[in-house]
């Protein structure tokens, strides 16, 4: 064919991971002028390219000779170039061959290839198991977004859409599903993190429903390993690792070893990459009836405690949102999650309004001067929170409602009552039936089906993290 013919590139569809909001694309190809110029005569001929905004088919660089050319015979050849493109999009990539005549002022542009719906952006690996492979069954509103693009099983570039781990012509794979799955929350977080930092996102599926961390062992864990391969064919960086992960390991036998295998695996992609990729991960949903309460605390732990002591890891919780069956998150509360990630990722990588859930930082007795400026009196425990946007809203004064346990030596201390108030934004205030002995433990939304509805802040509507078996005694901050 006549013209350009490109034989690397970028993809259609390809998201492309921006660094200081450009990027620089290589394309390689050959050309060859039309038999028809040469019997005019040729003087020369010149790979050009050039990028245009397909919204509205104005130049963002005009056309531009290939750096490396070679020339055979009868002006036929190859040539290499590339282009540093601002990050946004959608672009389109023209190729041209602009040959001149042996005659005076005549010129050809002749045809080349095209690169259609090509973004400068961040790319995000998806991994962990079913809620992170999008198990919502049920309805929901969630339509493609032109600027959201996925890199299909079928190792190929494409506009996002529901179910995001299909199958079709991918062959045999690690993370292949046994069924069809539904809603992800990773659509409604592409579209959510576009309109806040105007950045196209790309996402990168690699997670698998029922998986558990061992398979993502770096050592000869099979998803770890498809994983890599996934990263292999993508060839770039990524702006961070969407991990949504551990049902599968609430188990006693397990759940004990759990945070030290996220550590593991977080190391290990980091070395492998080379630099320090931001996780950014979500505690356990519920499990309606499900057994082995006191593993999902320990899971949900080691969830919490990752973000604080791995660097850049970070987490948010996911005990208020509602199911689609007895252990998966519904297709709304997916979309709920996403945007919540989007808001979070957007805060870290882009520096806008920090987004983090209430975390726990501390607890005490209240003492004489504090129940009296309360006006209160009995037994209480205030519990202090950091990153509390206003104050919390509690659907309930019960202490049963609460989410709250707490046992000492002698057993379980009963919480008789819990109170917010907007004076004290950061803390809530539990009633206790007795004064806690030796070796109190507190736990918040930690059972495998715990609260129904914790308390939320009433800006972000975001229940504080679940934690498990924290020492009363501990008073300090746990925050970096």
């Amino acid at each position: 064919m006549h013209g350009i013919t490109l034989t690397s590139g970028p993809a259609d569809w390809e998201i492309i991971q921006q660094e200081k909001e450009k990027a620089t694309v290589e394309l390689a190809g050959t050309y060859k002028v039309h038999p028809a110029a040469i019997e005019v005569g040729v003087a020369s001929a010149t790979p050009v390219v050039r990028v245009m905004r397909e919204d509205d088919n104005t130049t963002v660089i005009p056309w531009t000779p290939a750096v490396q050319v070679t020339q055979g015979e009868n002006f036929t050849g190859s040539f290499r170039t590339e282009l540093v493109i601002p990050a946004g999009g959608l672009y389109r990539i023209e190729t041209s061959l602009e040959t001149k005549s042996t005659l005076p002022n005549l010129t050809w542009l002749y045809r080349g290839d095209c690169v259609l719906h090509v973004g400068v952006g961040n790319l995000f690996l998806i991994a962990g198991q079913s809620n992170s492979a999008g198990y919502g069954k049920d309805y929901c509103t969630d339509p493609p977004h032109l600027c959201v693009h996925l890199f299909r099983n079928r190792n190929q570039w494409d506009l996002a859409s529901h179910p995001m781990n299909e199958s079709t012509a991918a062959g045999s794979l690690p993370n292949e599903e046994m069924g069809i799955p539904g809603v992800s929350p990773y659509l409604s977080f592409g579209k959510k993190y576009y309109e806040l930092t105007g950045m196209p996102v790309g996402l990168i599926q690699t997670a698998q429903g029922g998986s558990s961390i061992e398979r993502w062992n770096p050592k000869d864990g099979d998803l770890y390993g498809n994983m890599m391969n996934k990263i292999r064919e993508t060839k770039g960086r990524y702006a961070g690792v969407l991990w949504y992960q551990g049902c599968e390991d609430t188990r006693p036998e397990q759940a004990e070893a759990y945070g030290e295998h996220f550590r593991e695996l977080a190391e290990a992609l980091r070395a492998a990459l080379g630099y320090e990729i931001p996780f950014f991960t979500m505690q356990l949903n519920r499990f309606i009836n499900g057994p082995f309460d006191e593993a999902w605390g320990m899971v949900r732990e080691a969830q919490r405690r990752a973000a604080l002591s791995i660097p850049a890891v970070f987490v948010l919780p996911t005990t208020n949102l509602s199911l689609s069956d007895s252990v998966h998150n519904s297709a709304q509360a997916n979309v709920a999650l996403g945007i919540r990630l989007a808001r979070q990722c957007a805060c870290v990588l882009n520096g806008a309004e920090e987004f983090e859930a209430p975390t726990f930082d501390g607890a005490m007795i209240a003492d004489q001067e504090e129940k009296a400026r309360l006006g209160i009196q009995g037994t209480w425990l205030r519990i202090t929170f950091a990153h509390v946007k206003n104050c919390f809203m509690l659907y309930s004064a019960n202490g049963r409602d609460s989410g709250f346990t707490l046992e000492d030596s002698a057993g379980p201390v009963e919480i008789k009552s819990i109170r917010a108030n907007r004076e004290d934004k950061n803390r809530v205030y539990l009633e206790l039936d007795r004064e806690p002995g030796e070796a109190a433990m507190l736990s918040f939304a930690w059972e495998a089906d715990p609260v129904k509805l914790p308390m939320v802040d009433e800006v972000t509507y975001m229940p504080p993290l679940s934690f498990y078996r924290i020492n009363l005694e501990q008073t300090g901050g746990e925050r970096r």
